[in-house]
């Protein structure tokens, strides 16, 4: 049975087609679907990364449109178990005309820490990091990056 070309030239369009939808979606759907507005961020990923028996958590906030993120308020995790962290570092990013539009937030977490839901308290609001309970996967080389808090 002979197909003709533009048969499978249509086939190989659509699975094209269907793959740039799908990577789109990945790469433009939020981290969480669902975001309390008094937190006046929003989750831009999370990277992980393993350092001996425990881990060093990065996340990067971008501040909502319209929205002024208050150094003066604490920010910390919360564990599922209630244990509260504080950052170890704290990065921002913007400029004077516009205010701080980016943050990162460095957390240093123990192996039990990370296998469990982590939210992130900031301004008035929450912010779910890490949805899933659970070791999450890491690389060759010790670390993930995650642009969903599904991990």
């Amino acid at each position: 049975m002979r197909v003709k070309r533009p048969v499978i030239r249509a086939i190989l369009m659509g699975l094209l087609l269907a793959s740039t939808a799908y990577a789109a979606w990945g790469w433009l759907s939020p981290y969480a679907r669902r975001s309390d507005s008094g937190a006046q961020c929003k989750v831009v990923s999370v990277m992980l990364r393993r350092d001996q028996s425990f881990f060093w958590l990065d996340i990067h906030l971008s501040v909502l449109p319209g929205q002024i993120h208050d150094i003066m308020k604490p920010v910390c995790l919360h564990t599922a178990v209630g244990k509260v962290l504080e950052p170890a570092d704290t990065t921002l990013g913007g400029d004077k005309d516009h205010g701080n539009s980016d943050l990162w937030y460095k957390f240093w977490l123990e192996s039990d820490d990370i296998q469990q839901v982590l939210t992130l308290k900031i301004n008035d609001g929450t912010l779910v990091i890490k949805a899933d309970p659970g070791m999450p996967e890491l690389d060759s080389v010790g670390s993930a990056h995650y642009l969903t808090n599904n991990w």
